[in-house]
């Protein structure tokens, strides 16, 4: 009698082990998530079935509809028969951001003046020696050239050119660089060289060791603005140099950017719009920030109007479904259009990441004249039920027609609209290659 009863109690001991080991993961799997934002008095219902039940901090077992009037969080409990704890279910009660949804092209300027040096490297002068005459000037990555030897620097391709045609006469250049908020004169000996072109003519280059990055980044989309507070956000994604990394930008700007022809997206060749803006005179916005999910800053030019007439909500990650849905954005001049896409996966992500969503283009008229999505689309806002859902980061380059999307309620808090406290951007997101589009 003894060894059954043990046996019995072995064998209740090892079910419950079981149990507890393996019941989160099945509460997962069964629907119940483990955090949910809400806006205050939306409705959030509790439909669990016998034995879960979920209770509050005093131990309440709630039934029907989760208190939503008042902002903040509140923890829940979910347990089995009420008394054995398996889960936690943390309600955030956040503000309604209402966003107007972008659309608009744009080009992007790494900064408003100047040249971003990249990155510093090594040159062998005529004595062998090999030296890094900017870094012995004490230049560092991310600086911006402004001028050298008064001459102002605008374009890469010039840079090389004033530095030759100076040097001779001059032994130690004066270099004007911004470094931050601060203006620094710093003085550089180039290096005598002898290079060769690919065309096999030598002769004499002055060198300095650094690697400029043109301050126009390209076209992009803007993906909303805050009517209220001016903030915006474009891309969805992160601008990074040649080597991929990303760009640090110091005081860089929108412009307003016009489309003037598309080039067609097919299987293995990523269509792009190509566009052009003038410059300083067009600035819409001054970029703060480069992230991972695109860039975000204060708009302080006129904008062109939005097609919506008033500003609309910005969904919750879990309010986004599967299905049909609207993008917008230009395929010629400065005019934004509605194209229709359909959502057709959609990833439980809970923390931010630029691929939140697969979407795919059905509009006729949009596969025709640009064979799906195509660079230049990145930011462009993705709208369902009346609410700002995502915005378009990627293109398949397999399948022009799919794309990858980040979810806008990641944005918006990156931007740094809603509850800071309460920002999960700030908190710890056959095989297809996409490229950013």
């Amino acid at each position: 009698m003894r060894k059954i009863l043990l046996r019995v109690v072995l064998t209740l001991s090892l079910a419950c082990t079981v149990v507890l080991t393996t019941l989160p993961y099945w509460v997962s799997a069964v629907g119940i998530p483990r955090e949910l934002r809400v806006f205050p008095g939306m409705e959030l219902a509790v439909d669990l079935k016998p034995p879960l039940r979920i209770l509050d901090q005093d131990g309440v077992e709630v039934t029907g509809f989760f208190d939503t009037e008042n902002l903040g969080s509140r923890v829940y409990r979910v347990s089995l028969f009420g008394w054995l704890p398996i889960s936690t279910l943390v309600v955030d009660v956040v503000p309604l951001v209402e966003v107007f949804p972008g659309g608009q092209s744009i080009g992007v300027l790494l900064t408003s003046e100047g040249l971003v040096i990249s990155e510093l490297g090594t040159v062998v002068d005529l004595e062998g020696r090999e030296r890094s005459p900017a870094k012995e000037a004490g230049l560092k990555p991310g600086d911006i050239l402004l001028s050298i030897e008064g001459h102002p620097t605008r374009r890469p391709e010039l840079v090389s050119q004033l530095i030759n045609s100076l040097a001779p006469e001059k032994r130690v250049l004066n270099l004007e660089v911004k470094r931050d908020d601060r203006i620094l004169n710093l003085a550089v000996e180039p290096a005598k060289t002898w290079q060769t072109s690919i065309f096999g003519q030598s002769s004499y280059q002055y060198l300095l060791g650094i690697m400029l990055e043109d301050p126009a980044a390209g076209v992009g989309t803007l993906s909303f603005f805050h009517p209220e507070t001016g903030r915006f956000g474009a891309l969805g994604h992160t601008i990074t140099d040649s080597l991929g990394r990303p760009v640090r930008i110091s005081r860089g700007t929108i412009v307003e950017a016009s489309i003037d022809s598309i080039r067609y997206g097919t299987r293995g060749t990523p269509g792009e719009k190509v566009g052009f803006f003038h410059g300083e005179q067009d600035i819409i916005g001054i970029i703060d920030s480069n992230s991972n999910l695109g860039i975000y800053g204060q708009l302080v030019g006129d904008l062109a109007r939005s097609v919506f007439s008033r500003p609309i909500p910005v969904a919750f990650a879990h309010q986004v479904r599967t299905g049909p849905a609207e993008m917008y954005t230009v395929v010629q001049g400065t005019k934004i259009e509605r194209f229709a896409v359909e959502i057709v996966k959609v990833v439980n992500q809970t923390k931010p990441g630029e691929k939140g969503m697969v979407v795919e283009v059905t509009d006729e008229r949009l596969l025709q004249e640009t064979g799906g999505i195509i660079q230049g689309m990145s930011g462009s806002p993705i709208v369902q039920n009346g609410m700002l859902v995502g915005v378009i980061t990627h293109v398949f380059v397999n399948n022009p027609t799919k794309g990858y999307a980040s979810f806008a309620e990641w944005m918006v808090y990156e931007a740094g609209l809603g509850l800071s406290d309460q920002n999960p951007a700030k908190q710890a997101s056959s095989r297809e290659v996409f490229l950013c589009a």
